[in-house]
């Protein structure tokens, strides 16, 4: 209770000084407020930024996915005869896939096999991209069916001439609305429409276009179906094979165990790369720790020269309050409650100035987001890290003061003038 009753009174007197002086207190406030409103304005705009690029992943089938993609092997010059006789990414690699013994980590694969044709119906003709696709493609690049339904496990085996479209395609082939069962023919092979997705949209920034706008011109139709009816290709050859791994700690086995399995298939050329879709999102994301680092080191900055300020106010302030620190010790206040005391007064400005800097942090940040067309996102973590580092530096810098004021002679500061 002693404790507690001589904080409240500390607490008190700190407070009465700064009302009485608000023009020094607020110079002293200053530093501290543009510190954490750097700290606390640089971290938000980064978290914005973050929940949005994270959003995008998410809409797009999440980041736990392993892309297996061809490279070009003439790059560098005339292929050998041994990579121009190899017959590229293909379907043996994704089944291959599937039965490695860092497989069971592994709970989707998805195959992609894109082909330039004709596409018809009643109402349109025009040149599309056309997209074979597996099993599990739909599900892990994030489509919803509108209306219809999906692939069926024996249209994928069998080829089946059907197709899905994406709901761009689907008002461009069908105007009029009668979408689902109407005809359509790809190059010569006529297919029936199954399925139409929903419309999907996503911007990064507000008055941006729709990034998924090329999702909704899709065409979908079994891989099997490209492979056989369209291009003849015995090999399967496929664009793209991808594994879901959930777990992100098995990704690096399974990725050394499918690189050796596709080098194998390849006759020892390398003529793939793997691309791990969470390192990928990592070093976008590693650029915002970049701004952090920036914005951190501007708040401390400010924090220093905040600091530095606060000393000369304080010992300028002590020469006003020597007689006043002479009479508390005259009445037995000891030198621990004059550091104390000082001390209080630092830290209860230290907190006011943080107060005030998260209101300017917040409006910088608002204003900011605003202007790039993002939301704004306010992390609980972004306050914690500028409360401590206003405190921490408040502490420091009020020692030295402090620690004067509380050695002062009692019979010198009460003859002080």
């Amino acid at each position: 209770m002693k404790t507690g009753g001589a904080l409240r009174e500390r607490l008190f007197e700190a407070w009465i000084e700064l009302r009485e002086n608000p023009g020094r207190s607020f110079l002293q406030a200053l530093g501290v407020m543009l510190g954490v409103a750097a700290v606390l304005g640089g971290f938000s705009i980064s978290d914005s930024q973050r929940h949005q690029a994270e959003t995008l992943f998410a809409r797009i089938g999440g980041t736990d996915k392993l892309n297996v993609l061809p490279t070009d092997t003439a790059w560098q010059g005339t292929p050998s005869a041994l990579q121009s006789a190899n017959r590229g990414l293909r379907l043996d690699d994704a089944t291959g896939g599937r039965e490695l013994a860092s497989a069971s980590a592994v709970n989707a694969v998805s195959v992609l096999r894109d082909v330039r044709a004709r596409v018809r119906s009643e109402w349109a003709d025009q040149e599309r991209e056309v997209s074979g696709i597996g099993a599990d493609y739909v599900a892990m690049n994030g489509y919803d069916l509108e209306q219809g339904r999906g692939f069926s496990t024996h249209d994928l085996e069998t080829g089946a001439p059907v197709a899905i479209l994406g709901a761009q395609a689907a008002s461009d082939f069908f105007p009029t609305g009668e979408i689902v069962g109407k005809p359509l023919r790809i190059g010569d092979t006529p297919v029936r429409v199954i399925g139409v997705f929903a419309e999907k949209t996503f911007r990064f920034r507000e008055g941006q276009e729709n990034m998924f706008a090329w999702r909704n011109r899709v065409i979908l139709v079994p891989s099997q179906l490209v492979a056989t009816r369209m291009e003849g290709d015995d090999y399967h050859r496929l664009d793209r094979v991808t594994f879901r791994v959930p777990d992100l700690a098995a990704m690096a086995d399974f990725s050394r165990e499918l690189s050796s399995l596709v080098t194998t298939n390849h006759r020892l050329q390398e003529d793939f790369r793997l691309e791990d879709v969470a390192k990928r999102m990592d070093r976008m994301m590693s650029q915002a720790d970049v701004y952090n680092v920036i914005f951190l080191l501007s708040g401390v900055l400010a924090l220093l020269g905040g600091g530095m300020v606060n000393v000369n106010i304080q010992l300028a302030s002590l020469k006003e309050r020597v007689r006043e620190v002479g009479i508390k010790m005259a009445l037995g206040a000891p030198s621990r409650e004059i550091f104390l005391g000082f001390m209080t007064e630092a830290l209860l400005l230290s907190l006011l100035g943080s107060g005030a800097g998260f209101l300017v942090g917040i409006l910088f940040s608002w204003v900011i987001t605003d202007a790039i067309g993002i939301p704004l996102m306010l992390s609980p973590l972004s306050f914690v890290w500028a409360t401590l580092l206003a405190l921490v530096f408040g502490f420091l810098f009020a020692l030295y003061p402090a620690a004067k004021a509380s050695r002062q002679s009692p019979m010198e500061a009460l003859r002080y003038e």
